[in-house]
């Protein structure tokens, strides 16, 4: 008998540049249908002076209906996990797009956006999962 079984997978969007404020420094076409799960982000250099501050939108709006849970890696720091978002879903075509709303001073970076999409995908399972 096969069923369905459910993974989970990691999709990550990079941009390796001289951090910028601007919107749509990294994109991906989602090619599944999914649940966003977390969102993370990560610079390979600190900041100074003030936090880098991101946001992550589903077909060019916003998913954190509340700004205060963007991304955001404090000065000093590198990485951050994003408060809670109102935005759950996204269908495969979905683009996924983040902006660049606030940076320190920050030499060249590679800024990375982890997104944990929960699909559902037929494999054979002789057993209820």
């Amino acid at each position: 008998m096969l069923g369905y079984k459910q993974t989970r997978g990691v999709v990550t969007l990079s941009s390796e540049a001289v951090l910028a404020t601007g919107t749509g420094k990294a994109r991906i076409r989602m090619p599944f249908a999914g649940s966003i799960i977390s969102v993370t982000a990560s610079v390979l250099s600190a900041s100074a002076g003030s936090s880098v501050i991101l946001d992550v939108n589903k077909n060019g709006t916003t998913i954190n209906a509340t700004q205060a849970n963007r991304p955001t890696i404090a000065a000093g720091a590198v990485s951050a996990t994003a408060g809670a978002h109102s935005v759950k879903t996204f269908a495969a075509g979905d683009v996924i797009t983040v902006d660049v709303d606030q940076v320190g001073s920050v030499p060249l970076v590679l800024v990375s956006l982890s997104l944990s999409p929960t699909t559902v995908v037929r494999t054979p399972s002789r057993f209820p999962s």
